[in-house]
C-alpha cells in the first residue's frame, strides 16, 4: 500500500454539511457544479469520440477526470474539453485507455468511497466536510482542504487502511502552503493540441499536482 500527497488548490464538494467554515466558498462550489456540467454537457455533444466511460468530479477549479477510453485521442480530447469550461483552473486527468472488456467495479468503488467517508467522520482529528472522496477501481482519491498537513497524512493513511484500496492520491491544498502557477492558455494549448481558447488565457491557474517526498504520517490510534 503507498499514497501520494499532491498539493493543489480545492474547496470541498457541495455534499458536505451546512455549516460555514473558514475554508469553504458557497460561491466556489456553485461555479465547480456549473462546470462540472458543462464538461459532460461538451462531452456528450463531441461527435467522433467515445467519451461515455469518462467520470468528471470538479472541485475549487481543478477537474478531475477518471474512467476508461478505447483510444488515446479520447483522453487527450477529455482533457481539452475539461479546460473549457471558464471556471476550471486545473485538470488532472487519470482516464485509462483500455478495451471495451475492462469494465469497472462501481459497487465496490461505491463500497471504498463510503468506508473512507466513514472513516474520516469518525476521526475528530480530520474535519471531514473538507473532504472529497473518489474511488476508481481501487484507487482513492482525495480533493479538498486540510488544516495541516499532518492532518491531510492522517487523511490519505484512513484511505490507505479500506480494504481493497491499492492506492491513495491525494489532490489537497494544505492551508498556509503556496502553489506555483502556469499560464492557463498554455496548459490549454497543450491539451488541445495547440488551439488554445485566447478568451480563458487570463484566467488563474495552477501547476498540474506533483508528488511530495515520502513523508511520515501520524499513526491512527
Amino acid at each position: 500500500m503507498n499514497f501520494q500527497l499532491i498539493p493543489a488548490f480545492l474547496a470541498l464538494s457541495l455534499t458536505a454539511c451546512a455549516a460555514v467554515q473558514p475554508e469553504r466558498s458557497f460561491g466556489r462550489d456553485i461555479d465547480d457544479t456549473n462546470a462540472s456540467l458543462s464538461i459532460k454537457a461538451a462531452m456528450t455533444r463531441s461527435e467522433g469520440y467515445s467519451l461515455g466511460g469518462v467520470d468528471v468530479e470538479v472541485t475549487d477549479g481543478l477537474a478531475l477526470l477518471t474512467g476508461t477510453v478505447p483510444r488515446e485521442d479520447d483522453r487527450r480530447q477529455s482533457e481539452c474539453l475539461a479546460w473549457s469550461a471558464l471556471a476550471i483552473r486545473a485538470v488532472e486527468n487519470e482516464i485509462v485507455v483500455a478495451n471495451a472488456s475492462s469494465i469497472r467495479d462501481s459497487a465496490r468503488d461505491g463500497w471504498i468511497t463510503q468506508q473512507v467517508r466513514g472513516r474520516l467522520l469518525r476521526d475528530r482529528s480530520v474535519r471531514s466536510v473538507n473532504y472529497n472522496v473518489e474511488a476508481e477501481n481501487g484507487r482513492v482519491f482525495l480533493l479538498g482542504i486540510a488544516r495541516t498537513r499532518g492532518e491531510l497524512e492522517r487523511a490519505a493513511q484512513h484511505a490507505s487502511l479500506v480494504d481493497g484500496v491499492t492506492e491513495v492520491v491525494a489532490l489537497v491544498r494544505v492551508i498556509g502552503e503556496d502553489a506555483p502557477s502556469v499560464a492557463r492558455g498554455e496548459r490549454q494549448a497543450a491539451a488541445c493540441g495547440g488551439e488554445a481558447i485566447p478568451a480563458l488565457d487570463a484566467m488563474p491557474s495552477l501547476e498540474p499536482p506533483t508528488d511530495v517526498p515520502d513523508a511520515p504520517v501520524t499513526p491512527i490510534d
